[in-house]
């Protein structure tokens, strides 16, 4: 299946004299932000751009017609130096990316839009995206979110991700959505188990808790997996991509009001 932002959500098929005539002060213009990438054997590494194009054109097509939301085409390029020297993974240095966020977010602010969001759908980006909003509000004034649709409010993990926290990458989450949205593009046959022992005799999964440590991916997988593939089904992937797409919805009509 295709996901593709709705057209009437997608804010470069306005003109300039739409775009201006926009009520900017509760208009929210989303920035989707990704990555191209290895994921194993069995994924493409288009994965998590796919994944991010999935959840939010879902999301778009529940909001409500008067919830004012525009969609910026998605930034498929994130930090992604974890998969270095895979084949077919593409990627901006962390310097680079950090400009390209600001630079993207500025021209929105001149202009006139007052809401911003970054829709991250990349778990390498966290961290950039995290203070890159800081200083987008610090510049230009406007309200900067981010969202992390895996990421429940709070910040634990949602009650469905596998694994105890150690699914991260290509694993029975990621292969289940993939299921869901392109099941040509997924080769069940060569979907690894790759639980990560080293790490779960720490006790800790990367990013997950009190310890974080910078690691790579051949530090901590063979196959370029931290999950089990092997468990995956489009069933779960469509609850997966439902409760993404339905939080996601809820926070953009939230982000169109917010005050402070």
């Amino acid at each position: 299946m295709n996901y593709q932002i709705p057209p009437d959500r997608f804010l470069p098929y306005l003109t300039t004299a739409e775009v201006e005539a926009l009520p900017k002060e509760h208009t929210v213009v989303v920035l989707p932000v990704a990555a191209i990438e290895q994921h194993g054997p069995h994924l493409p590494v288009f994965t998590d751009t796919m994944i991010l194009n999935a959840v939010l054109s879902r999301a778009l097509e529940s909001l409500d017609a008067k919830v004012p939301v525009f969609a910026m085409p998605p930034l498929p390029y994130g930090k992604s130096n974890e998969h270095a020297g895979y084949a077919g993974t593409v990627y901006l240095s962390s310097e680079t990316f950090i400009t390209v966020l600001k630079e993207i977010c500025g021209c929105l602010a001149k202009s006139g839009f007052k809401r911003i969001v970054i829709l991250n759908c990349h778990g390498g980006n966290t961290e950039i995206v995290s203070f890159v909003i800081r200083d987008i509000r610090e510049q230009h004034g406007v309200k900067v979110f981010s969202i992390e649709p895996w990421r429940p409010l709070g910040g634990a993990k949602d009650s469905i991700t596998p694994g105890g926290g150690y699914d991260i990458h290509a694993g029975e989450g990621e292969t289940s959505v993939m299921l869901a949205i392109a099941p040509s593009l997924v080769h069940e046959e060569l979907a690894p188990s790759s639980m990560p022992s080293k790490l779960q005799e720490m006790g800790y999964p990367p990013g997950g808790g009190a310890l974080t440590f910078a690691w790579l991916m051949p530090d901590i997988s063979a196959t370029g997996v931290v999950g089990d593939a092997t468990k995956a089904s489009a069933e779960k992937g469509r609850a997966t991509l439902d409760l993404y797409a339905s939080m996601v919805a809820s926070l953009l009509q939230k982000i169109s009001v917010f005050e402070f």
